[in-house]
């Protein structure tokens, strides 16, 4: 990774904590002989993305909202957590420190591939969003959804239920993983397909596990009856309706997430899923 000469700090909520971190670590990195670029996503005006990191302020959903203005940038990412969860995050450390451990590389990258999603809406009109996460595929009404799912092609099941979560590794501690989905190491090239809520009846033979496919697979999901039985898709958070068949597959390319050095995903899940009494910022 190259010197760190130019650094955006971009927080997407404002609190007098957040406001005061941001102030302090703005003013150690000026300091420091950084340039500096203090940035909301509120604002019209897109930053310079010609920088050498990202510093992100807030919790995953700020990550993933900043990603998705951003087009994923190949940019360094380092996020410190200001959220509830903040799995995507790194703990919080004083400005000082922060600067000390970024500017003397003592971090370790992880990367995060990035999905593809394309769909096609009533009328034939069609739509596309990325995501590092997710792509929910679920019921838009009061009625279970039909699905036919296609794994490169192939029918795999013609499912009924809720809907589908198909997630990355670093989705599958989300809502795949309260689906009863697999947690899926970050190392592990793959895409994880959770089903929710399936319909038992033998008439339906609904996909009752979850199903890890490459991450080079092509999935394809086509919706029945869309007309009673309207279907929405939710990208990391953002929401489509009218949804008639999707394509997912992964990009090609990778969100670059920067960890503090002994970083250890395996204690992140203890601490973070599993619990173990210790309050872990």
């Amino acid at each position: 990774m190259p010197k760190l000469e130019r650094i955006l700090i971009v927080a997407e909520a404002s609190s007098e904590e957040i406001d005061h971190f941001v102030s302090a670590l703005y003013s150690c990195l000026q300091s420091a002989g950084v340039d500096s670029i203090c940035w909301s996503p509120k604002e019209r005006d897109l930053p310079n993305i010609e920088q050498d990191l990202i510093i992100v302020i807030g919790g995953d959903g700020s990550l993933m909202s900043l990603l998705r203005v951003l087009g994923h940038p190949p940019v360094p990412i380092y996020g410190v957590n200001f959220g509830r969860v903040g799995f995507l995050m790194n703990p919080r450390q004083e400005p000082e420190a922060l600067v000390d451990t970024l500017l003397g590389g003592a971090f370790v990258e992880q990367q995060l591939p990035v999905l593809s999603a394309s769909w096609t809406i009533s009328g034939g009109e069609s739509g596309n969003a990325a995501g590092i996460n997710d792509v929910v595929l679920e019921r838009d009404s009061g009625q279970t959804v039909h699905l036919g799912l296609y794994i490169d092609d192939v029918l795999l099941n013609a499912y009924s239920g809720d809907g589908l979560v198909i997630s990355t590794p670093a989705g599958s501690t989300a809502y795949s993983l309260a689906a009863g989905g697999p947690v899926v190491h970050p190392d592990v090239d793959g895409i994880v397909v959770t089903p929710l809520n399936a319909h038992r009846p033998v008439q339906f033979h609904s996909l009752q596990f979850p199903l890890i496919v490459p991450l080079g697979a092509k999935i394809r999901v086509v919706g029945e009856g869309c007309d009673k039985r309207p279907i929405r898709v939710v990208v990391d958070g953002e929401s489509f309706s009218g949804i008639e068949e999707l394509s997912v597959s992964a990009r090609g390319d990778s969100v670059h997430l920067l960890r503090p050095q002994g970083y250890q995903y395996i204690q992140r899940i203890v601490s973070r899923i599993i619990g173990n009494g210790e309050d872990a910022n």
